[in-house]
């Protein structure tokens, strides 16, 4: 697949190497999302701090990736608009955030093969895409 810039395909790497590394965590049993969600309970500080390390990340990706012109541009753009508008949730509204959590958590295996697939398409198409700054 074509994209019109080189940081498409490098963030498309990355972000995809994250999500089958957070997949494969979840689905071998390496996290345990119930845990991890009790642990924000008792610390607000935590959920707080995690929240805006979710927005800064969002906002940085969003500030230097926000291209539209190909579907590993789209996923891309996307995860960073999904992240900042996420970590801005979870400091605004730590309560309703962690209850969708729980309601995910339940399917943990499930979300995690989600994840690990989202995680290899974006590592196929980061590997195996071409950078064409004519492209449009």
């Amino acid at each position: 697949m074509t994209t019109a810039i080189p940081l498409t395909l490098q963030l498309a790497i990355f972000i995809g190497l994250y999500e089958l590394a957070a997949g494969i965590a979840g689905l071998t049993g390496r996290i345990a999302w119930p845990a991890m969600i009790r642990e924000f309970e008792r610390s607000p500080g935590v959920t707080f701090l995690s929240g805006a390390i979710a927005f800064i990340v969002g906002s940085t990706l969003i500030l230097v990736h926000s291209h539209w012109t190909d579907l590993t541009a789209i996923l891309v753009s996307t995860v960073g608009y999904i992240a900042a508008a996420k970590g801005l949730s979870i400091m605004l509204l730590p309560g309703p955030m962690l209850r969708m959590s729980e309601a995910l958590a339940r399917h943990q295996k499930l979300m995690s093969l989600v994840a690990i697939g989202f995680g290899v398409l974006l590592l196929v198409l980061g590997l195996a895409g071409r950078a064409d700054p004519t492209y449009r």
